[in-house]
C-alpha cells in the first residue's frame, strides 16, 4: 500500500489524466452553438416560456427540457459579466452544469434504473427524469439551488416567491421546491451560490477568483446530498456504482484545482467520460465500445478514489492545502491542458505503470 508521501508524488500525473487526458482534441467548430447540451434550442430560455399560476412560474424539474431550461436562462443572463474573459459567452464558467446535465440525458443516466416505469425511454417520454436516478437526483442539488440563488442574488430580476418547482413522484422530503424552502433545508449551499452570483457582477473579480466561489457552492451542494440517495445505488450495476462514487470524489480534487469549467474546456474533458452507463460485465481498461480515452478515465478515477480511501483522506486535505498557491494551481492546470494535447499512453500500458498501486 502507497504511503501518503508517495501517494502525493503520483498525484500530479495521474490528475493530468482526470482533467481530461483525450488523445482525440476537441475539433475545431467556427459556430460553438455546436456545443450545446442536448435539445439546447428546445428549452425554456426566459421565465415566460414556463407556465404561470397565480403570477408564480411552475418548473418541472423532473423534465430534461424543463430542469435544463433553469441552466439556458442563467447562461443568458449571466452573459454580460463573463464577455471580458472571452467574446460569445464562451467563458461563463457556468457552462459546465448543463453540459455535465446533458452528457447524463445522452448516456441515459437520467432514465428510470429500476425498469418500474417507461420515465426516460423512447417508448414512455424520453425527457422524463426519474427520481429513482443517482445522477438525477444529485444534479437536482446543482440545478435547482444555484437557480434559486441566483434570484436571492437578483440575477433573474424577480423576487423570491415568483417560482416554483414541482416534487417528484415520491421522495418528496429530499428535495426543496421554493427560495424559502430551499434556503431552510439547505442553507450552506444557498449561501454559497447567492454569494457566487454576487461576485460574478464585480468587474474587478478574475476568473481564478470567480472559480473559487463557483467550486465552493458546487461541492456545498453535493455535501448536501452526500448520503441521501445512497440506496440508488442497489438500482444500477457494480461497474456503474463504483464509477458514480468515483467521481463525486474526483470532483472534489477538480474543484481545489479550480478547473475552468467554459464551454470548449468542459466539452474537450467530457468527451473521455463513459459514453452509456456501465453494465455488470464491464471490466476497467478493456470496455470494447469505450475509447481509448474513456477506459483510461475510468481506471483512473477509480485509482484515486482507492487512493484518497487507503490515506484516509488525508491526500485530499494536502492538496486542498497545496491548491491554495495561485502559482501551483496554474502550473497543476497548465500540465492538465499539456495531457489533453499530447496524451496517447494506451490502456495497456496504463495497466502496467499503475498495476503494482492498486
Amino acid at each position: 500500500m502507497l504511503t501518503v508521501p508517495e501517494m502525493i508524488l503520483l498525484l500530479p500525473s495521474l490528475l493530468c489524466a482526470l482533467a481530461g487526458y483525450v488523445s482525440a482534441s476537441l475539433s475545431e467548430t467556427s459556430d460553438l452553438t455546436d456545443l450545446y447540451p442536448p435539445l439546447w434550442k428546445e428549452c425554456p430560455g426566459q421565465l415566460s416560456d414556463y407556465s404561470v399560476e397565480d403570477g408564480v412560474y411552475i418548473i418541472d424539474p423532473w423534465l430534461y427540457t424543463e430542469r435544463m431550461g433553469m441552466y439556458k436562462i442563467l447562461i443568458t443572463l449571466t452573459a454580460e459579466y463573463f464577455e471580458r474573459f472571452a467574446p460569445n459567452n464562451e467563458a461563463n464558467i457556468l457552462w459546465g452544469l448543463p453540459l455535465q446535465h446533458g452528457w447524463q440525458y445522452e448516456t441515459d443516466r437520467l432514465t428510470d434504473p429500476t425498469n418500474e416505469t417507461k420515465c426516460g425511454r423512447q417508448n414512455g417520454d424520453p425527457t422524463c427524469i426519474s427520481v429513482d436516478s443517482w445522477w438525477a437526483c444529485k444534479n437536482y442539488y446543482l440545478s435547482v439551488l444555484p437557480f434559486f440563488g441566483a434570484i436571492e442574488a437578483g440575477v433573474l430580476g424577480i423576487s423570491s416567491d415568483q417560482v416554483k418547482v414541482l416534487p417528484p413522484p415520491k421522495d418528496q422530503i429530499h428535495f426543496c421546491y421554493d427560495v424559502t424552502d430551499c434556503r431552510s433545508s439547505f442553507p450552506a449551499a444557498m449561501t454559497k451560490w447567492k454569494m457566487f452570483f454576487q461576485q460574478i457582477k464585480k468587474p474587478s473579480k478574475s476568473l481564478d477568483d470567480l472559480l473559487k466561489y463557483l467550486w465552493d457552492a458546487h461541492v456545498t451542494s453535493l455535501e448536501a446530498a452526500r448520503y441521501i440517495f445512497d440506496n440508488r445505488y442497489l438500482y444500477i450495476s457494480k461497474p456503474e456504482s463504483d464509477f458514480a462514487k468515483s467521481w463525486v470524489k474526483a470532483v472534489d480534487y477538480i474543484a481545489a484545482s479550480r478547473f475552468e469549467t467554459t464551454l470548449k474546456k468542459t466539452t474537450r474533458f467530457q468527451k473521455a467520460l463513459p459514453p452509456r452507463l456501465l453494465k455488470h460485465d464491464d471490466h476497467l481498461l478493456s470496455i470494447n465500445d469505450f475509447t481509448d480515452s474513456q477506459n483510461r478515465i475510468l481506471f483512473l478515477l477509480d485509482l484515486l478514489n482507492k487512493m484518497d480511501d487507503a490515506s484516509g483522506h488525508k491526500l485530499l486535505t494536502w492538496f486542498r492545502n497545496f491548491m491554495k498557491s495561485k502559482l501551483l494551481r496554474k502550473i497543476v492546470n497548465a500540465i492538465m491542458e499539456e495531457g489533453i494535447k499530447n496524451y496517447n499512453i494506451t490502456p495497456q500500458e496504463l495497466d502496467i505503470i499503475f498495476s503494482q498501486y492498486i
